[in-house]
């Protein structure tokens, strides 16, 4: 069987985001080209027993069902792409008729609309991204969309004006005088129902089309944490305020029949802004709590680097007086039902499942998954959890490719609690042989791992070394105490990953107690900082997309100012000595470990200053260090980056880990 190479992530296709109607299923895939060096997306139907690609063009950007067929977003002309990369916000929406033949233009738009919501034939809501910058520059240019292109082009080359927070944004690039605004388009024509200074977050339309529900936030020069929930009237265009908690953060919401609706709402009570998300519903214009247990974290967050964007996709979530979501439990996502009038829940699927996204379909469910290492696949459960595979798309690969299955290896924590983790063998070990191994630390802190496939542990795995990967105190899965640290960085978190480490080792024969290495991204690159600064057990580390200090990170990434001062306890004016206790770089001194670091240009999430601090204060003492920066990637680099960018990515990572641990 062949080997995983640094390329592998590229065979594999993504199903994501099915859709019902009747006993059809739409759904996208996604692809990465490494020719092209981007990704194709295209719109999918499994009908009967079989799927069938209905677009070729790789360019579906989101579609939806409506009475006149499938609607979806790409930019087909050579000179609509040719305007949409100089910088001209337009969105084409597309039409693909049910009964067959080739999609029409339904509509096009002159604004980057984000999401969308039918009430109707040739009537629909959406979001839409809006600069005031682009609206200036073309009112300047006199209604002329290329004239205002290139001049905002020229003045953002000499000059860039920032006088809010946050004034960029990881994956958007500069956001300063941009707000998410919405619109409605009827009669052949759009207009905006909130104003320039409003961000607005589409919910969910009810089921006669009356009303629609929507979260906004109306500020000007630092963006607010909390927002506001609000109904339209789709008939009369009235907006009421229907917010659940005042300082809340509602995370989603769905009118339902009946005149009642549901919302997810992060009340910050007790765990701050990463506290679980409480269940509300509102009958006769009251709200009532139906689950506030902090035990369900409403999403799946179980990573891997081979599936695409995730959720609860179609229009229903409720039946038969209960709602439906996704839940990570543990390391699985969980597919749960919560009764409405009792807030009793229960889980549909079976454990181990990594689901990517979900819709109600049949008795049961339509998702995409994965399990094990056999790629996402389009799956049928039913509803006593019985799986059914509807799709073959990575099916060759794994028979074609020699894997290594994570095994389980739990243990007991020192607050008593059992921590998940997972040993992947080298592929083809030997008895009796000792290898290195790479200790692997998820991002977050508030995600896990799970037992699927991950790309980049197999081909390390492939190249012979084992691989080390947990879920320690501070992620997701195990309810909101499990999941707090905040004031705590770099302690219980810490603690758990050394004892998993001591764990594998008394375990584990095969593995060389003095070739270890040790790598991590995001949250995962902060504790691979922390590691090399109070440990030298670790023979090399690979530190990406990481923090190494958390006042420059306060007043720095996009979401400094208010996620560093909940997660460390303070801001650097009446916390400083909390702060710093909590950063890596204070403790860079002590470093002996040879580092490599890796980070992005335009990652405004952990903004490149985090890695070349860390990289910098290495290399002044006279540590074996090296920094990679990609050009052009953000936070996103390792899961959605260009095919090539990840590529390189990697084999730096597997090149470090290889000259320090096998030489």
């Amino acid at each position: 069987m062949k080997k995983v190479d640094y390329e592998h992530f590229s065979r594999f296709l993504m199903p994501h985001s099915p859709a019902a109607r009747g006993e059809e299923l739409y759904f996208c895939v996604k692809r990465a080209d490494m020719e092209e060096n981007r990704y194709f997306s295209d719109l999918w139907l499994w009908k009967g027993s079989a799927a069938k690609r209905l677009t070729s063009s790789g360019d579906v950007n989101g579609f939806w069902l409506t009475e006149a067929g499938v609607v979806f977003s790409a930019l087909r002309g050579k000179r609509d792409k040719e305007r949409a990369e100089a910088g001209e916000p337009l969105t084409v929406l597309q039409l693909l008729p049910y009964d067959g033949g080739e999609a029409r233009e339904l509509c096009r738009l002159p604004c980057a609309v984000t999401a969308l919501r039918f009430a109707g034939e040739g009537r629909f809501f959406f979001t839409a991204d809006c600069s005031r910058d682009w609206d200036a520059a073309l009112a300047q240019a006199q209604g002329d969309a290329k004239a205002a292109a290139e001049a905002l082009k020229r003045s953002r080359a000499e000059c860039r004006v920032i006088d809010e927070l946050p004034f960029w944004f990881n994956g958007r690039g500069f956001v300063n005088g941009c707000r998410s605004r919405l619109g409605v388009y009827e009669n052949g024509a759009h207009r905006f129902l909130t104003g320039e200074n409003t961000d607005v977050s589409l919910g969910g339309l009810s089921p006669d089309g009356k009303k629609l529900s929507f979260t906004a936030s109306d500020w000007t020069g630092s963006a607010p944490i909390e927002d506001r929930l609000c109904l339209l009237d789709t008939d009369t265009l009235e907006i009421e305020d229907v917010t659940v908690r005042e300082g809340a953060q509602h995370y989603w919401s769905l009118p339902l029949g009946g005149g009642r609706l549901a919302a997810l709402v992060n009340t910050m009570d007790k765990y701050g802004i990463n506290e679980n998300p409480k269940l509300f519903l509102r009958e006769g214009g009251a709200w009532r709590l139906v689950l506030g247990d902090g035990a369900h974290c409403f999403g799946s967050s179980v990573g891997s680097d081979v599936k695409a964007e995730g959720g609860f996709s179609g229009k229903e979530r409720e039946r038969d007086g209960k709602l439906f979501f996704l839940d990570t439990q543990g390391s699985s996502t969980q597919l749960i039902s919560i009764d409405e009038a009792a807030g009793e829940v229960k889980n549909h699927a079976k454990p181990g499942l990594n689901i990517v996204s979900a819709c109600l379909w049949r008795e049961g469910f339509a998702v995409s998954a994965m399990r094990g290492n056999s790629g996402c696949e389009l799956m049928y459960i039913a509803p006593d959890g019985a799986e059914t595979v509807l799709t073959d798309f990575n099916a060759a690969i794994c028979a074609e490719y020699a894997y290594s299955a994570p095994e389980p290896l739990s243990f007991v924590n020192s607050e008593g609690r059992m921590i998940e983790g997972w040993v992947i063998k080298p592929v083809d070990m030997e008895l009796g042989k000792k290898y290195p191994a790479i200790l692997d630390i998820h991002g977050g802190p508030k995600t896990v791992y799970g037992s699927c496939y991950f790309h980049e542990m197999q081909l390390w795995a492939s190249r012979g070394f084992a691989v080390l990967f947990c879920n320690p105190t501070g992620g997701d899965g195990g309810g909101d105490e499990f999941a707090d640290i905040r004031g705590r960085y770099g302690e219980q978190d810490f603690a758990d990953l050394m004892l998993f480490v001591d764990t594998a080792l008394e375990n584990c024969d095969f593995i060389d107690q003095e070739r270890l290495g040790v790598t991590g991204g995001s949250y995962g690159g902060f504790m691979t900082n922390w590691i090399i600064g109070h440990t030298d057990r670790f023979k090399c580390a690979a530190s990406q997309r990481s923090i190494s200090n958390w006042i420059s990170f306060h007043n720095s990434s996009d979401i400094g100012w208010y996620f560093a001062q909940d997660q460390v306890g303070g801001e650097p004016w009446t916390g400083l000595e909390r702060i710093w206790a909590q950063s890596p770089l204070k403790y860079a001194d002590r470093v002996t470990t040879p580092t490599l670091f890796i980070h992005s240009d335009e990652d405004y999430r952990c903004p490149i200053s985090e890695g070349i601090q860390m990289f910098y204060a290495l290399r002044y003492r006279g540590v074996e260090s090296r920094m990679c920066i990609f050009k052009g990637e953000n936070h996103e680099l390792s899961r959605s980056g260009k095919p090539k960018n990840r590529m390189r990515r990697l084999r730096e990572i597997t090149e470090w880990m290889e000259k320090h641990l096998k030489a």
